[in-house]
């Protein structure tokens, strides 16, 4: 009774929580099934995918390539994508910002932003005092760096959706060697405006390490070289792989685990295969500048010229990779003009003879790094695209020795993003996959410096600070400043760790993160990195102060993440007071045990007088009595006293920290962030009216054609069913159209095309129809009255295999069966008076719907039972019973009366339409 009772309540209250939180949790594990591995690249992106009872695989781009250039256009208010810009581009270069991962968190004077200049791109950033970084200017618009990045990752999201992975946002990135954390925070802001969940910032060349090791466990520690050399950056790594024991989550057994630790790295973060290409293009420059039509001029001034120009050399340097020479023509470069010539193998080695110099310098420096020599390397591993040139792998082969081969054991242009995806599995909850350990090192060292925050002057928004003069000659000679720093994190250490820095001080300070001095650190950087206002320390020193107590320790504890960032994850003011209290303690009671002895003593003299006269026996208890009376002496007396203890009291406090940047670009503030995303949704927008006008276009081109087609191939046919009017207008109709759609139709909006399209398939599309409903009635009246035949066929058999259904319900079903036979005659004569090119009587596909009730009627009388059988009347026995013996004569009666279930079910099956 007590479960009928509260059953329907815990109903209604589990309805409830299923419908509230269900939703929710399904959405979070439906996002949380996908994660994305972006390799950005400079020149393409690749993207992994892993999903649940998934193996890692690459995310094919809508062209179905497993890269995608990273490149967008704008052109009348749209944007193109990957092979769509890219194609475009040679027409249209003042339309492509290219480099834009380049920009990211730099400003417009820093070597590798120069760089693009320098190699004729014709988009270069621009500083905006506003914003506090670059913009970049496509025609009236502007963009950040960050706001094209996100339109890139945003594309990586769709062609992932398309792959059939929707709702995929939680990916890792991959990022070069070098990236600074000025880099990386812009880059976080990208994904955070496409609306990307970042898991993970991974080093390029530590993913592809992470993807070459998933199946390795090396016994013994095994140095690998990863030379990596992509579109515009050459990364060396250092890695050592060994393994070790851990036990397996699932079978508790010890197992051997793979792992590897990144030892040193090096770069050269502006020799790549852009800076080939670059020298391609000068070489085709000054052989086009000797032609007279230049007069002086020089192409590389002429966009459009210089963009077919690096097309062209990007295909030569293939080419060359696998060929001696070849004949270069470009048709139609500048003045109708075209470029003639020929570059032999010998030739582009000449043209970067230097750049092919620079090429085993990193290695020697990542070696210094890893503390090791080249005797130290078992094994050398190449990837990235320019790698591919013939001549890098014979001066790798050189620097080298014949003793290391040069390998290429994964996928060069794969591994970085498949081991991000990897990487990711790894960080998210959501997946358990193989345990791989992995390491990495932050190559540049980092620093702190503390100062009072009243000594200090801060501009938030302008980007310096220092310390005031009036503050300064307001204190007295003999006061010294404060002010404390220290290396907080040193260069290539490892990362994901954690510090505490602690000191005793009674103000409120300033502490101040930066790069330290360090011939490593990228040319260009800024070595400020963020600020913290840290407050409340004055005023708890102040109240400690007023209880006698000395100053506060205070603690800051930060963190080098595994994105490499700085972070300060603590702050708080401690100090410790000594306190008396009073405690019970239990001690030993002196007085009760004098009384005791005392009356031990007189009663052991009492014992010796009457031993004199006692029997053996009595002897024997009495000692008995005496060894426990001294068991009981042994335990001694004590009583519970209070005294007086010291304990340590702590006071604690967390501190107030205010964040904020002084460098020259900074990180998005919420503003900014607002503001970009509020445009980069209008953008997505737009984008999406693009596609849909595209669709509309489509289709109404595809009516024009099918009227034409349909309208000759079935000449013979439309004349039965129309006039020669109602032809004459299609075919008007149909050219008016295709008139209009290469005029006015190509400006026209969303709206006025779907207009369009009813005006023009109206027409049209009613003489298809009554075409096909010629010869679709005759076919479905046909099979109509085919089922009407067997429903009076099955009537007639259930007269003696169903007696349950009476004549009456029989009749009923025959009355509905004339009803129906009834309408075909109606609409018949009906169809019969219409013209064939006006509109039919009746459609095909209202014939079928007329034995809805009928059938509806026989099926619920194949479901009436059938009549139990009279049981046949009990006649009196006279059997006579022997003793001990009885028979049941109605227990026979009743088996013979249950003997009819096989000929029920023959007779259901027989009674099938």
């Amino acid at each position: 009774k007590g479960t009928r009772t509260i059953f329907p309540h815990f109903c209604s209250t589990m309805r409830v929580f299923l419908s509230t939180l269900l939703p929710f949790y399904l959405a979070s594990y439906a996002a949380a099934k996908a994660i994305l591995g972006v390799d950005l690249g400079s020149l393409y992106m690749k993207v992994a995918l892993v999903q649940r009872n998934s193996p890692l695989e690459i995310v094919t781009n809508l062209h179905s390539k497993r890269k995608t250039e990273q490149m967008v256009l704008f052109d009348r208010g749209s944007r193109f994508y990957g092979a769509d810009a890219s194609s475009l581009m040679p027409r249209k270069p003042l339309k492509v910002p290219q480099g834009m991962s380049v920009m990211l968190g730099r400003d417009e004077e820093h070597p590798t932003v120069q760089v693009l200049a320098e190699r004729h791109y014709p988009l270069t950033p621009s500083f905006n005092e506003t914003r506090s970084g670059v913009t970049i200017a496509v025609d009236d618009m502007k963009f950040t760096p960050e706001e094209l990045v996100a339109m890139v990752l945003s594309h990586a999201k769709d062609i992932t959706t398309a792959y059939g992975a929707p709702n995929a946002k939680d990916c890792v990135l991959t990022v070069p060697s070098f990236f600074t954390q000025h880099e990386r925070r812009a880059l976080l802001d990208a994904a955070e405006l496409a609306d990307l969940n970042v898991l993970g910032l991974i080093d390029e060349t530590t993913a592809a390490a992470l993807h070459y090791g998933i199946d390795r466990v090396d016994e013994k520690p095994v140095n690998i070289l990863f030379y990596n050399m992509g579109g515009s950056s050459l990364q060396v790594s250092i890695v050592t792989f060994h393994s070790y024991e851990a036990k397996d989550k699932i079978s508790k057994k010890k197992k051997a685990v793979g792992s590897f630790e990144v030892k040193g790295k090096a770069w050269d973060a502006t020799l790549g295969g852009n800076a080939f290409d670059s020298r391609l293009v000068g070489y085709f420059a000054d052989t086009f500048n000797e032609n007279a039509i230049m007069e002086g001029k020089d192409i590389r001034d002429v966009p459009r010229a210089v963009a077919k120009l690096r097309v062209q050399a990007n295909k030569v340097k293939h080419v060359l990779s696998a060929n001696n020479d070849i004949p270069v023509f470009v048709d139609g470069l500048y003045k109708d003009t075209g470029l003639s010539t020929h570059v032999s193998r010998a030739k582009f080695e000449e043209l970067t003879h230097d750049l092919l110099e620079r090429s085993v310098a990193p290695i020697q420096k990542a070696l210094d790094a890893a503390n090791m020599t080249l005797a130290d390397i078992d094994q050398v591993e190449l990837i990235g695209g320019g790698m591919r040139i013939p001549k890098v792998q014979e001066m790798l082969k050189s620097y080298l020795g014949e003793s290391l081969d040069l390998g290429m054991h994964i996928n060069s242009d794969e591994a970085m993003a498949l081991g991000a995806a990897f990487h990711g599995a790894n960080v998210s909850t959501a997946f358990r996959v193989r345990q791989v350990g992995m390491t990495d090192v932050n190559p540049f060292a980092i620093g702190i410096s503390l100062h009072d925050l009243d000594d200090v002057e801060t501009d938030e928004s302008g980007g310096f600070f220092g310390f005031g003069k009036k503050k300064k000659e307001a204190k007295s000679e003999d006061e010294e400043e404060w002010t404390k720093s220290a290396k907080v994190f040193k260069n290539f250490g490892k990362i994901g760790i954690k510090k505490t820095i602690a000191f005793t001080h009674d103000r409120d300070v300033h502490c101040s993160i930066d790069y330290e001095d360090d011939d490593i650190l990228p040319a260009g950087t800024e070595k400020s990195l963020v600020r913290f206002k840290i407050t409340g320390i004055a005023d708890f020193a102040k109240e400690m102060k007023e209880k006698d107590l000395g100053s506060p320790k205070v603690s800051l504890q930060f963190e080098l993440t595994d994105s490499g960032l700085t972070e300060l994850l603590k702050a708080e003011a401690v100090l410790e007071e000594t306190v008396i209290v009073q405690e019970e303690v239990e001690v030993e009671d002196e007085e009760a045990e004098a009384e005791e002895e005392e009356a031990a003593a007189a009663e052991e003299g009492e014992e010796k007088t009457e031993d004199e006269g006692a029997t053996e026996e009595e002897k024997k208890d009495d000692d008995a009595k005496k060894n426990e009376t001294d068991t009981k002496k042994k335990k001694k007396k004590t009583k519970k006293i209070m005294v007086d203890k010291e304990k340590k009291k702590v006071h604690r406090k967390t501190l107030k920290v205010e964040t904020y940047y002084t460098g020259k670009v900074k990180p998005y503030s919420d503003l900014t962030m607002t503001e970009s995303k509020a445009k980069l949704q209008e953008m997505a927008r737009k984008d999406h009216e693009r596609l849909m006008l595209e669709e509309a276009k489509n289709k109404y081109e595809s009516m024009i054609y099918s009227i034409r087609n349909k309208m000759n191939d079935d000449e013979e046919a439309i004349a039965t069913v129309s006039t020669e009017e109602q032809r004459a207008t299609v075919l008007k109709n149909a050219e008016d159209a295709e008139e209009w759609m290469y005029d006015d139709g190509y400006t026209a909006g969303l709206e006025t095309y779907n207009s369009k399209y009813e005006e023009l398939a109206g027409p049209a599309e009613a003489i298809f129809f009554r075409l096909s409903e010629s010869k679709a009635r005759p076919e479905a009246i046909k099979d109509l009255n085919e089922k009407l035949v067997k429903i009076e066929e099955l009537m007639t058999k259930w007269e003696t295999s169903k007696p349950q259904v009476t004549e009456e319900d029989r009749a009923n079903v025959a009355e509905k069966v004339e009803n129906v036979r009834k309408w075909i005659v109606d609409q018949e004569e009906a169809q019969a008076a219409t013209n064939p090119w006006d509109e039919p009587a009746f459609k095909s596909t209202d014939v079928p719907k007329q034995t809805k009730d009928v059938e509806a009627l026989i099926g619920r009388l194949s479901k009436k039972p059938k009549p139990k059988p009279k049981k046949e009347e009990k006649k009196e026995n006279k059997t006579e019973a022997t003793d001990g013996e009885t028979e049941d004569l109605d227990d026979k009666s009743e088996a013979n009366a249950e003997e009819t279930p096989e000929e029920e079910t023959k007779e259901k099956e027989e009674d099938e339409l």
